[in-house]
């Protein structure tokens, strides 16, 4: 009875973290576009890296990057590198519709269908079921 209850708390688990993670992953890249145009790179790489250092939308960004490997680290534990990597695609979909929104970049035609194709290959890796695995 309690592995009757176990897997749709892990299934709900595994969902609950991979959402965490695109949400974490957006996010920092969300953060890093603003970010970047705080920096000003006329006086050299290193006088930039030295400003960004003590820029607080920075280092934000450097806090959710490593929320997202640390999230990473514990989808690894449960699921293959295999399987999951491909899975990360999800994040240019999500990065994509951040920019729109927050940037008001546009969307074209190539773009739009750059992003069915990723949601379809991301579908098809979801449905795959593991060899060692029986369906249902």
């Amino acid at each position: 009875m309690a592995d009757a209850r176990a897997a749709p708390r892990s299934l709900a688990r595994a969902i609950a973290g991979w959402l965490l993670f695109i949400a974490v992953e957006t996010a920092t890249q969300v953060t890093f576009k603003y970010a970047g145009g705080t920096l000003d790179d006329s006086s050299g790489l290193v006088q930039m890296a030295l400003r960004a250092a003590q820029t607080p939308l920075v280092l934000l960004g450097f806090v959710l990057y490593f929320l997202g490997f640390l999230i990473w680290l514990t989808i690894l534990k449960d699921i293959d590198l295999g399987r999951a990597f491909p899975m990360t695609a999800v994040i240019y979909v999500s990065t994509l519709i951040a920019a729109v929104t927050l940037f008001h970049e546009h969307l074209n035609p190539l773009r739009i269908a750059g992003v069915l194709v990723i949601a379809l290959g991301v579908a098809l890796l979801a449905s795959d079921t593991p060899k060692d695995q029986k369906p249902g």
